[in-house]
């Protein structure tokens, strides 16, 4: 064994030690070191149209919950392109607090077995409040396909029903259910239900709580389930009494807890650009507090302060939280404020104050795993390298004759600032077109957020060779050396006049063996340890057939933008001196540049929508381009800037490593398909 392979070996194996040692730790987390059972396991829905089908579930179980000592339960429901995981937070705190926690997966989400369209949709979306906030509603008229009618009906709940006066001062009728919406709690009641004959757990004192999405299926398992003891809503939005039958439809003990810079209008009550005090004096958030009427009517409503009683199933507060709307979910304050009203709502002692929080080590530990995982990536690949078959990916670009052709490096910044305008210019556009309104196949590509970021990554795939295309053009009218095939990294250099599928191919292969590794290593710490790997959000899980399918109609696009604009285009077109040397100091220039040019547009959005937000003028994507552009794929920035710093990381060095840009690109087009289609949101 040669010395480049013992280290390599080495380093292999200190990834995955360090890795199994996070999740061992996190394991340990989650259980309360041993005191509560995770049970990871779904139950079947005897559905009304005959086609019965599963809810995939994790419950967190206090080990002195029993048949003979049934303990208090919450449901957690989690939002928009999240899944049961990411309730994690709220169940460890409760379940180390004598609470039976039960993440779902919901329709479209994780696991679960019916998709997003089972929601139901409408061809009208109802607001249940006007400009100023008063109990007028507004029903608005839709069109478009039916992923964009499902996801504007988000706020449309199946319990809506009877006459209201429309902002024109008619009255209209308000009937959800018999317009195509089936099921707005998602499967929560369902899951509200099943819970409540589980013979460990009081059926009579289960709580709530979900987050965004979640939210709308925990008001809507309110209605429906009477026995329901508390909600916790988190970033909730506000309806009047308008919307439903107040008489028979009651809300027990409910808190809302509001994100200071919650990136969508609805979440601040429709229309407000900032959360300020006096959201608490409008006339739909007056309703909230008196409780369907039962308590008298305030004129002086704040924050953090708790209105009505427990006794009565009056009790009313609305925590105003210091940060932004996914984060919410794993929010201190927010989960402090959770823990004391779940624990006084279901009657529950504990001798553990409601800020001592152990969620985040959990959260940290397997973030640290995920990234060892990831960076084992490294010497798996100088191992495969040394494999007979696949030695002639290497390209020893050191060892040739040939020199290469580099740009200036006023050359690289006229072309790296061009790059960043157009990635800042597209992707509020292109983003929500594909998510939404782009009449894409719906059986074929079902990944909603799938479908936002595939329309961008087209869009700027197809740019980068049409301007690659034209410059080769211009270059060759004025007699310029043309960079051919060796050039751009996509062949040897005895094959730089043409594509080599040689290559290619075996590149291609590479990179799967690789991505395969990883997923092997998540489907063993699924299996032991009940955790994938992530970071609060889902990242790398098990596929289910359905998902794998997804996987295979996403990689090719997803393929194409990274072989074009971050192998052809980073280090093929855009080659500098920097790009060579072997040390560190260079290798970490070359890649913070690379992380400029694919990751500079997005910083100039992330700029334009929280500077103007954290100065109190609001959101600025809501201000520049209009409420249609906000929210998901704004808020999307939080995840997808940190995927592309280590999808750059990993690009450079398998090319440097390699001397090709196949494999690095592959590779991170197998991880990023892997991202949206794994857990996400399907249609």
């Amino acid at each position: 064994m040669s010395k480049k392979t013992k280290k390599a070996t080495a380093a292999l194996a200190m990834c995955l030690v360090i890795a199994t040692l996070c999740m061992i730790f996190a394991n340990m987390i989650q259980t309360d070191f041993g005191n509560v059972d995770i049970v990871t396991s779904s139950f079947v829905v005897e559905a009304e149209d005959d086609v019965d089908y599963r809810i995939t579930y994790k419950m967190y179980i206090p080990k002195e919950a029993s048949e003979s000592n049934p303990l208090p339960a919450v449901l957690c429901l989690h939002g928009y392109q999240n899944d049961s995981e990411t309730s994690a937070a709220y169940a460890i705190e409760l379940a180390r607090r004598g609470i039976v926690a039960v993440c779902i997966d919901e329709f479209g989400h994780g696991y679960n077995e019916r998709s997003l369209r089972f929601r139901g949709s409408t061809t009208y979306k109802i607001q249940g409040q006007s400009e100023d906030g008063s109990e007028t509603v507004v029903k608005v008229g839709l069109s478009g396909p039916e992923r964009f009618l499902t996801m504007m009906n988000f706020s449309t709940l199946s319990f809506f029903e009877g006459e209201a006066d429309a902002v024109n001062g008619e009255a209209i009728e308000i009937d959800a259910d018999a317009d195509g919406l089936y099921d707005s709690s998602m499967g929560g009641i369902d899951a509200f239900k099943w819970l409540q004959s589980q013979p460990f757990i009081q059926p009579d004192h289960i709580g709530i709580t979900g987050h965004s999405m979640g939210t709308w299926a925990g008001w809507s398992v309110a209605a429906a389930c009477k026995e329901h003891a508390a909600v916790v809503l988190q970033c909730g939005e506000v309806f009047g009494e308008n919307l439903f039958d107040e008489e028979n439809i009651e809300f027990h003990n409910v808190l809302m807890l509001q994100a200071k810079y919650d990136e969508f209008n609805y979440f601040r009550d429709y229309r407000q650009e900032t959360v300020s005090d006096n959201m608490l004096d409008s006339t739909i958030r007056q309703q909230f507090f008196t409780a369907n009427g039962r308590t008298e009517a305030k004129t002086d409503y704040t924050w953090n302060t708790t209105y009505g009683s427990f006794g009565d199933n009056t009790a009313r507060r609305v925590e105003l939280l210091k940060t932004n709307h996914r984060l919410t979910t794993h929010d201190r304050q927010g989960i402090a404020a959770a823990v004391d009203w779940f624990t006084k709502a279901l009657n529950v002692n504990t001798d553990i104050a409601s800020d001592d929080q152990v969620y985040l080590y959990k959260e940290v530990l397997v973030l640290i795993a995920m990234l060892a995982v990831m960076a084992s990536l490294c010497p798996g690949f100088i191992l495969l390298s040394n494999v007979p078959f696949l030695k002639t990916i290497i390209v020893d670009r050191a060892s040739t004759k040939r020199a290469p052709m580099l740009m200036t490096r006023k050359q690289w910044w006229r072309n790296a600032v061009i790059a960043v305008l157009i990635s800042a210019g597209s992707y509020p556009f292109m983003t929500q077109l594909g998510h939404g309104l782009l009449p894409l196949p719906e059986n074929v590509f079902r990944m909603t957020i799938g479908n936002g970021f595939m329309t961008w990554y087209m869009t700027l795939a197809i740019i980068s060779i049409l301007t690659m295309a034209i410059s080769r053009a211009v270059s060759r009218k004025k007699g310029k050396e043309i960079p051919d095939y060796y050039d751009l990294g996509l062949s040897r250099e005895s094959h730089c006049k043409k594509l080599d599928w040689g290559l290619l191919g075996k590149s291609f292969l590479t990179a799967a063996v690789l991505m395969l590794a990883m997923y092997a290593v998540v489907v063993v710490f699924q299996s032991i340890f009940s955790l994938d790997l992530r970071f609060i959000w889902p990242f790398f899980k098990k596929f289910t057939g359905e998902r794998f399918v997804q996987f295979l109609v996403y990689l090719p696009f997803f393929a194409l933008f990274f072989v074009i604009n971050v192998g052809c285009k980073l280090f093929g077109q855009m080659r500098q001196k920097v790009t060579y040397g072997n040390s560190a100091g260079n290798f970490v220039k070359c890649w913070m540049g690379n992380v400029f040019v694919l990751l500079g547009g997005l910083f100039i959005i992330l700029l334009l929508e929280y500077i103007p937000f954290f100065m109190g003028y609001g959101p600025g994507a809501d201000l520049l381009f209009g409420t249609t552009f906000g929210g998901p794929f704004m808020s999307a920035l939080i995840l997808l800037v940190p995927q592309f710093v280590v999808f750059t990381f990993l690009s450079t060095w398998f090319e440097r490593k390699s001397g090709n840009v196949y494999v690095g690109a592959f590779l991170s087009a197998m991880l990023a398909t892997w991202i949206v289609t794994g857990g996400s949101s399907i249609f």
